[in-house]
């Protein structure tokens, strides 16, 4: 190796597989000549610490530019021991990382280029890219990222599960292999709760690797996956003795984050989402982004992409292996019994057509991918199907039972708002603004309750004035909750669709809201302006709006607005509250706060019971009417939405700031 430089042409991040395949590329294309190279990986990588495979036809690029580096390949494939099929044109591939190592160093040796192994803490791109480590600091002119990606949420556990695996390179004293099959997956095995099958690679008819696979939410247990094993290779083969013992885990995840590529910061490998989740393959997806970024180096937009409808197969396998994990053994049974081999290879590679897909489907469990394709609607629209179930709902009873409709309406929003519409709006003192320590004591209470008498002065000195900033501070927190659900980026847009909701929801219900302004003393609005024309010019800038930023939800909301004229005024704003608002910003607590619901429903309890105090003590009257109660209700409301409306914009702040 050269000389050391502190700004390089080109720099890898990680010597794994994915950068070992792309400096191949780059040095097949000449794109190495003249450059200075860094490359920098905590690790030696001297040893055999992974292992590859994938199949393709003898006469690929990507056999003939590994064939000196594959350790074996075979022509046929067993599923379940009892099926062998030969796979031609295409044949299983195995290599080892440690060929693979030592074939791109050897590469490199007729390049300029620097080893040093440290640990990456960050990348920023100014004007060049800036690599940091605990040692030193770096420019690049480009750096190619195979860093781990690093998640910023609890993922679910039902759409990221873990392909885990525990396998040994044996010698046998008994029954010789055939070393020219392959057992891609034999399901006679413990399923232990899981999906669970052997894998068994023979290099020779004495020496083979032999490997139990795990495919669940949790890793494979090294002591009983042994026990599993051990017991697994002598029903089968006979006496044997242990050469190597392999481990290690490959994640299956859909939700892993959004590959950023820059201009000079390319994400390579699992970064890049190289490794198809349902599979763990990754090699030949590895191998092709590394052709396309090869052929158009410095460019900033060539990435790789599964097809859509493959990311939905991929979404529903994982789904039904993490929730109902007993049909997975099933389901790869029968695949395999009803379609060819060179099929079932060709739709991994993701080389199928729509008509061959849903031929394939037809010959599996039909029912449970229906069920997966439903959860998977209700997982991804839950809150729709939370805004919109009560507006059907009030339809159904209008329509059945039209004399109970309203008591059950409230019913069910009042049973929403002791769940979340309160709760949510309960844990103020765990963000920050009013409490350091982030708990509720005199000081948060002194400050709290500060806030809150501000507002109501205010209503003494003006409802009026009273009213429209209780209703403007409002419209800026509902929307400030949504583009945080949109991932939009503009606190005005935000407010702007607040304003949007709340004309809405008044221009169609002039009447029932002339009532409302009554009971607080405030001026009506007159009956004879064009208020459903309004009403309808507020619904068209809201979709427009949704159209301009792409938003689905927002076109839903915009639908639901829509709803809302055959809805009561208060009913049609408790939905909204309780069934969207109060729910969004509920999960958003629980994800930043990395807790159950049940948790924060307990925490959120003692503020609960002090905010029904308050209320009770300073605003209930129950020896005034009905009217004056609900007054009363409307101010409490407002007084007590202020100090919770500056909380939770002080929350989403700080939860933009961890982001970026």
């Amino acid at each position: 190796m050269k000389t050391h430089h502190t700004t390089y042409d080109i720099v890898f991040s990680g010597f794994g597989a994915s950068s070992c395949i792309l400096i191949n590329q780059l040095h097949k294309n000449k794109e190495l000549d003249n450059k200075r190279i860094l490359i920098l990986d905590p690790l030696e990588k001297k040893t055999n610490d992974k292992t590859f495979c994938f199949w393709a036809n003898p006469e690929d690029d990507i056999v003939l530019d590994y064939q000196q580096v594959l350790t074996h390949s075979w022509s046929k494939v067993n599923i379940d021991t009892s099926k062998t099929s030969e796979i031609t044109p295409f044949k299983y591939h195995h290599l080892n990382s440690e060929g693979l190592y030592q074939l791109t160093k050897n590469i490199l040796k007729g390049y300029d280029v620097t080893f040093s192994n440290e640990i990456i803490e960050r990348i920023d791109e100014n004007t060049l890219a800036t690599l940091w480590t605990k040692e030193n600091r770096y420019t690049a002119q480009l750096v190619f990222d195979s860093r781990p990606p690093k998640t910023t949420k609890n993922l679910s556990k039902k759409q990221n599960i873990w392909q885990s695996f525990v396998g040994y390179k044996v010698q046998m004293n008994g029954t010789p292999f055939d070393e020219s099959a392959c057992t891609l997956m034999d399901f006679n095995v413990d399923q232990q709760g899981a999906t669970q099958f052997v894998y068994v690679l023979p290099f020779s008819n004495r020496e083979a690797l032999i490997e139990l696979t795990r495919f669940g939410k949790e890793i494979i247990d090294q002591e009983s996956a042994e026990k599993v094993l051990k017991s697994y290779i002598s029903q089968n083969y006979g006496e044997f003795s242990i050469k190597e013992v392999e481990k290690g885990k490959i994640p299956m995840f859909m939700d892993l984050p959004k590959s950023v590529q820059t201009q000079r910061i390319i994400p390579i490998g699992t970064r890049a989402h190289m490794v198809k989740p349902s599979t763990g393959y990754a090699f030949k997806n590895m191998y092709r982004h590394a052709q396309q970024l090869s052929a158009n180096v410095g460019q900033s937009r060539t990435q790789v992409k599964s097809p859509r409808r493959f990311q939905f197969y991929d979404r529903l396998l994982i789904l039904i292996l993490a929730v109902w994990p007993k049909m997975g053994k099933p389901i790869f049974s029968r695949l395999f019994a009803s379609k060819p081999l060179i099929y079932i290879l060709r739709f991994l590679d993701e080389k199928t057509g729509l008509r061959e897909d849903v031929s394939m489907f037809s010959k599996l469990q039909i029912g449970v991918f229906l069920r997966a394709v439903v959860y998977l609607f209700v997982e991804k629209n839950k809150p729709f199907v939370l805004l919109f179930f009560p507006v059907i709902l009030f339809f159904c009873l209008e329509l059945c039972i039209p004399e109970y409709s309203q008591n059950i309406m409230y019913l069910l929003i009042f049973i929403g708002l002791f769940l979340v519409g309160i709760p949510h709006g309960a844990m103020d003192h765990k963000t920050g603004l009013f409490s350091d320590n982030k708990k509720i004591n005199l000081f948060f209470i002194f400050k709290y309750l500060g806030v809150m008498l501000i507002a109501y002065i205010l209503w003494f000195i003006s409802p009026t004035v009273a009213l429209v900033a209780f209703i403007l501070y409002s419209a800026w927190h509902f929307g400030e909750t949504d583009i945080q659900e949109w991932k939009i980026n503009s606190r005005f847009v935000g407010f702007l669709w607040g304003l949007i909701m709340f004309s809405a929801l008044f221009f169609s219900h002039v009447s029932e809201l002339n009532v409302i302004l009554k009971a607080l003393s405030v001026q009506q609005l007159p009956l004879e302006l064009p208020w459903l024309g309004l009403f309808f010019w507020s619904l068209t800038i809201s979709f427009l709006l949704a159209r301009l930023h792409q938003s689905l939800p927002w076109l839903l909301l915009t639908c639901f607005l829509a709803l809302s004229y055959w809805l009561p005024l208060v009913m049609a704003f408790a939905i909204y509250f309780v069934f969207h608002h109060s729910w969004s910003g509920w999960k958003h607590l629980r994800t930043s706060f990395k807790v159950s619901n049940w948790s924060l429903f307990k925490t959120a309890l003692p503020f609960n019971l002090g905010a029904f105090v308050l209320f009770v003590v300073l605003f209930l009257n129950t020896r005034m009417g009905w009217d004056y109660n609900i007054a009363q209700i409307f101010i409490f409301i407002s007084c007590i939405s202020l100090p919770h409306i500056l909380s939770m914009s002080y929350f989403y702040k700080k939860l933009k700031t961890k982001r970026v």
